[in-house]
């Protein structure tokens, strides 16, 4: 477990292997690059947003009309696993830091698919992530990059953070969204922190076979 000042990292492939005295570490490892680099992942995320599609009203609908879908983007909409890799499937912050500044991560194709349908049905969209504040400019840049544009508003936490779970953020930024007059109709993301707490309709979860966050 990887405990940062701000929020709990938990690589699940550490999870996996302990308590299985059967396994080592890097066959664990290894079943999750293929996981990835099979397109199983890919595959799956493809299935769970074919299901997520027909949440979606139909273009022109009265039920458009301030339903938003909202966004993470780590591992959601952006695939960090170049990063994820290259660190042994753990977690170090400044490589981390400097990875996002590289603008490396690459669209996940079904939720963009997704995301560009619910754009297309004039649905606003919204990002809510728990990179920080001092990332936007390269976050936008590599959210542009991959396809993902024309998002209504971009939630990052400040820098300043220094919470050990990002549920109260990120449900305080879909509070902050319903308050605007929309309602979220669908909230996407590969974590559970990423869903609870209210404010959305329906709870997309994406799989996320290397870490999780609290």
């Amino acid at each position: 477990m990887k405990i940062s000042r701000w929020l709990v990292v938990v690589p699940v492939v550490a999870v996996l292997f302990c308590g299985c005295a059967h396994r080592t570490l890097d066959s664990v490892k290894a079943e999750v690059a293929s996981y990835y680099e099979s397109g199983k992942h890919e595959r799956d995320v493809a299935r769970i947003m074919s299901k997520a599609v027909k949440l979606l009203p139909a273009k022109g609908s009265y039920n458009v009309e301030g339903s938003a879908v909202v966004f993470d983007i780590d591992d959601t909409a952006l695939n960090t696993y170049e990063y994820q890799k290259g660190v042994g499937f753990g977690h170090h912050g400044p490589a981390w830091h400097q990875w996002i500044g590289m603008s490396r991560a690459t669209a996940i194709k079904p939720v963009l698919d997704f995301y560009n349908q619910a754009k297309d049905r004039g649905m606003p969209v919204f990002f809510v992530t728990g990179r920080r504040e001092k990332f936007r400019a390269v976050t936008e840049s590599n959210l542009r990059q991959c396809g993902f544009d024309g998002w209504t508003e971009l939630f990052m936490k400040p820098d300043n953070f220094n919470d050990e779970s990002v549920v109260g953020f990120k449900s305080g930024c879909r509070a902050a969204i319903e308050s605007r007059g929309y309602k979220i109709l669908i909230n996407v993301g590969d974590q559970e922190s990423d869903l609870v707490g209210g404010h959305c309709r329906h709870k997309v979860l994406l799989p996320n076979r290397i870490y999780g966050v609290k």
